[in-house]
């Protein structure tokens, strides 16, 4: 039974069918290839969740960094707050003495050992701000543009190729 309705059927309305149907998904083909390109390159596509995932990874190094010498400073404080011990030999370092000490310098020498203070490795954070607009153009330039060129191609292939007439 359906054999027979498709034998019946006019081969000139199926052709009609399959050309619309075909012109039909050319808009879709646009705006799905849009859809990628906005999900994967967008404004707040996978590249740029990966590259803010990146930035948060080295900020969160360097917070760890500060930590361990906010730890290492504030250590150093407490000596010289509450140990009279540290701060006679830290005064020597910088050249002071008690009463009735007398200093022989030498020139060429350095005054005490030499320090090292390093306050912090203090990383600025790179604010990631894409642009939007910019990204937007590109995408919608790209899927309309590839839009066209499948629209032209299905176009001279149905130009170029002329259907059977019965």
């Amino acid at each position: 039974m359906p054999e027979a309705f498709l034998k019946n059927r006019p081969v000139n309305s199926v052709n009609k069918v399959m050309k619309l149907a075909k012109y039909l998904l050319i808009p879709w083909f646009t705006l799905g290839l849009y859809t990628v390109l906005s999900v994967y390159n967008g404004a707040t596509g996978i590249i740029n969740y990966r590259e803010l995932q990146t930035e948060r990874d080295k900020i969160l190094e360097n917070l760890s960094q500060l930590q361990v010498i906010n730890q290492e400073l504030r250590g150093n404080v407490d000596a010289l707050r509450f140990d009279p011990e540290t701060i006679k030999v830290r005064a020597r370092e910088l050249g002071y003495g008690e009463r009735g000490e007398q200093f022989v310098r030498i020139v060429g020498l350095p005054g005490g050992r030499a320090r090292e203070l390093r306050p912090g490795m203090i990383r600025t954070a790179v604010i990631h701000h894409p642009n939007t607009n910019q990204n937007w153009a590109v995408h919608r330039t790209i899927s309309f543009c590839t839009g066209l060129l499948l629209l032209s191609l299905f176009l001279v292939v149905d130009l170029l190729i002329k259907p059977e007439q019965s």
